[in-house]
């Protein structure tokens, strides 16, 4: 990958998880009506592909940072990516598909499914209001942002995009708005910092 690719790929991956982020539809999988239910399953399928990328964009953004901030962030990457798509895939795309499989059935065939779908995503120990995928997801993700936020902060980074990549923590709870909120600016931190690192670079350049 090229600098400019890689510097298109680290920020534009952000911002195209932003983008479909505010598709997703708010409320409970099983009180959303057809169209709803296939833009729920629609987005939590284009999330797990996404989510891979991004942890790659956040590793690549890490790359050449030498601290202990930057080295908790680097692990907390893994972890997140993990919880987040297991999180994603049995609170998403099961209730989802489930969702979808309830609107072909009537009377108490519906009303079993609905259960199913609540019981799966409440009451699961896995997949509900009190996750443990989810709660680790989202821990992670607070550790990635902030430790990423100190350590671009020690390498010289200035305050704006220190403070951008802090308000990344926004992504913690990732439907709208507020994971929107913090996509993008996970985005211009990344853009600022990818820049600031080119500009020192051609300054090393033409002192030599």
């Amino acid at each position: 990958m090229t600098g400019l690719g890689r510097r298109w790929f680290m920020v534009g991956t952000p911002v195209v998880f932003a983008g479909v982020s505010v598709f997703h539809p708010m409320g409970h999988p099983a009180e959303l009506g057809g169209g709803g239910v296939s833009r729920w399953i629609a987005v939590h399928l284009l999330q797990l592909v996404l989510s891979v990328l991004l942890a790659i964009s956040v590793w690549l953004l890490l790359d050449g940072l030498q601290s202990r901030a930057a080295t908790a962030a680097r692990l907390a990457v893994p972890v997140w990516l993990a919880f987040f798509s297991a999180f994603d895939g049995v609170s998403g795309l099961a209730t989802g598909w489930m969702a979808h499989a309830a609107h072909g059935h009537v009377g108490d065939e519906q009303a079993a499914s609905v259960r199913a779908i609540r019981e799966l995503f409440e009451q699961n120990w896995l997949t509900g209001n009190l996750s443990v995928a989810g709660s680790v997801a989202g821990l992670s993700w607070l550790v990635i942002a902030l430790a990423s936020a100190m350590a671009l902060n020690r390498a010289g980074a200035d305050r704006i995009t220190v403070v951008l990549m802090g308000a990344s923590l926004l992504f913690t709870n990732h439907p709208p708005p507020t994971g929107t909120v913090g996509l993008l600016a996970l985005a211009a931190a990344t853009y600022r910092w990818t820049r600031q690192r080119q500009e020192a670079e051609v300054r090393r350049h033409s002192v030599r």
